[in-house]
């Protein structure tokens, strides 16, 4: 699914999967849904789907907790 541009609004962000998540981040599935479940990562069910994640959001959790090393 490709995002969509609605006129002048920003294209809304694709909502992926806990476990095409973990793949993209290079993580095992069980630690996205341990960081989801403890709330630390946002989950949206549309319509009571399965749970899906914002890739950037998850992105952004694991560089909020990086330290050290080079940029």
């Amino acid at each position: 699914m490709d995002n969509i541009r609605l006129g002048n609004l920003p294209a809304p962000e694709t909502l992926i999967s806990l476990a095409k998540a973990a793949e993209v981040v290079g993580a095992k599935y069980w630690q996205i849904q341990r960081l989801a479940r403890a709330g630390r990562i946002p989950l949206y069910y549309p319509y009571n789907s399965r749970p899906l994640v914002k890739l950037s959001e998850v992105v952004a959790y694991i560089d909020s907790c990086r330290q050290g090393g080079v940029e």
